[in-house]
């Protein structure tokens, strides 16, 4: 079990509510972490081995309007840790992707990685390459993508964030113009 979670806003993420998430995420794994941050200059990408907690004590979000972190528990591809980055998509992931192996056939790209979760990036990519709607991304992936899948896709060229799960386990809100998103209502209902 994995934890995702996010806050997007049009003002600067604050801290106590993105820690609020990661406490509450990390509970579904400490194994690894990873965080990606957007703002108007670009994007940057945080992974660690450690919990995601101990990861923010070590990354400043102070000056970023999207933040989208991952707690790992370890289930798949030892090596590599999200957020998963390839093709101007970054993917947050909590499940498995069982059939991860066979899609590599079906779509024009390379595997770099180990994990399972590289495959959600690669169809997103191809995808989009082969001129499909950003809003046609989820159910391409859902579609071939067999096992659990809970996710948060960026692609921080175009401004765009997609959200979808086939088992229930995301969940949405919103307060003024700031968007969350979490792996379980609780902390949503924290933030009120």
């Amino acid at each position: 079990m994995c934890g995702i979670f996010g806050i997007v806003s049009d003002k600067n993420v604050k801290n106590s509510e993105i820690q609020l998430l990661a406490h509450h995420s990390e509970q579904r794994g400490k194994d690894s972490s990873g965080l990606f941050l957007s703002n108007y200059n670009g994007y940057a990408i945080h992974r660690a081995n450690k919990a995601i907690t101990t990861l923010l004590n070590h990354v400043s979000t102070s000056t970023t309007g999207l933040v989208m972190g991952h707690s790992r528990l370890i289930t798949n591809g030892l090596v590599d840790n999200q957020p998963v980055y390839r093709d101007g998509v970054c993917v947050i992931h909590n499940g498995i992707v069982v059939n991860h192996d066979a899609l590599w056939g079906q779509v024009d790209k390379l595997r770099l990685q180990e994990i399972d979760t590289e495959i959600i990036a690669a169809i997103a990519a191809d995808h989009l390459e082969k001129g499909g709607a950003v809003d046609g991304i989820a159910t391409k992936v859902l579609r071939l993508c067999e096992g659990v899948v809970a996710c948060a896709l960026t692609l921080p060229k175009l401004g765009k964030l997609c959200l979808f799960s086939n088992n229930g386990s995301l969940y949405y809100g919103s307060k003024g113009a700031t968007h969350y998103f979490a792996s379980e209502r609780y902390p949503l209902t924290q933030l009120q």
